[in-house]
């Protein structure tokens, strides 16, 4: 597997909130929130507890979960010790190939996409106010690209009580692509725009840094952060 990672505080923002990590097959992607760059601390936070994971197989469920509960206290300790993080948190998507396996973990609108022969799949579904307005018929899918509360989440490390992230299993063959990022890139570009960026690039890093590249070409109106990893 051959990994490509991008990142960029975007045309608007001022800091960069999203942090992003690899080490192997484990790949990890965070986007932070909170003022006083309190996000950017949350967010780092998480990617390091992730990276430093060591489970594999059937255990690697259980310890991420573990891990990341343990993150979400340590953002609480960290956040009651520093006034200025109050009410900081993070979204955080997790993938780590083994085999012929993938293993997704998400929580958050951060997302996991699968790229395979032509077909560009989203693996994640947000969990955001928006997402769930569709799911209840509420509104449209075209209505949730624009809805004034597209950003509220539903889910995301920072607030007390146990973490439970949506943990999902997929198969993997050679050629597939696979797509973490932050929603910096995906309020930019549709899933189609995706997927032919994913599918025209020749190597990871090139994809990465397309991605980034396109999102801030379209205005950029977030920190926008993409890792690829070619089978």
């Amino acid at each position: 597997m051959k990994v490509g990672m991008a990142t960029h505080v975007g045309k608007v923002r001022a800091v960069n909130e999203d942090s992003i990590g690899c080490k192997g097959m484990l790949l990890v992607l965070a986007d932070g929130m909170g003022g006083h760059q309190a996000g950017e601390v949350a967010s780092a936070l998480v990617v390091e507890r992730v990276l430093a994971l060591e489970a594999a197989g059937p255990d690697f469920k259980t310890a991420l979960i573990a891990t990341l509960n343990e993150a979400n206290e340590a953002l609480l300790a960290y956040a009651s010790a520093h006034q200025e993080c109050l009410g900081m948190g993070t979204t955080v998507v997790v993938a780590k190939v083994e085999g012929d396996r993938l293993y997704v973990a998400h929580i958050g609108d951060s997302r996991a996409y699968l790229w395979r022969r032509g077909t560009c799949t989203q693996l994640t579904t947000d969990h955001s106010l928006v997402t769930e307005l569709v799911r209840s018929g509420g509104i449209t899918p075209e209505e949730a690209k624009n809805h004034p509360q597209r950003n509220i989440l539903t889910r995301a490390l920072g607030a007390p009580g146990p973490i439970e992230p949506e943990y999902q299993e997929f198969p993997v063959v050679a050629e597939d692509r696979l797509l973490l990022c932050s929603d910096g890139l995906t309020v930019m570009l549709s899933d189609e725009e995706i997927g032919a960026v994913l599918g025209r690039e020749e190597s990871p890093q090139r994809a990465a840094d397309s991605l980034v590249a396109a999102a801030n070409d379209r205005g950029g109106l977030d920190n926008v952060s993409a890792i690829t990893a070619f089978l």
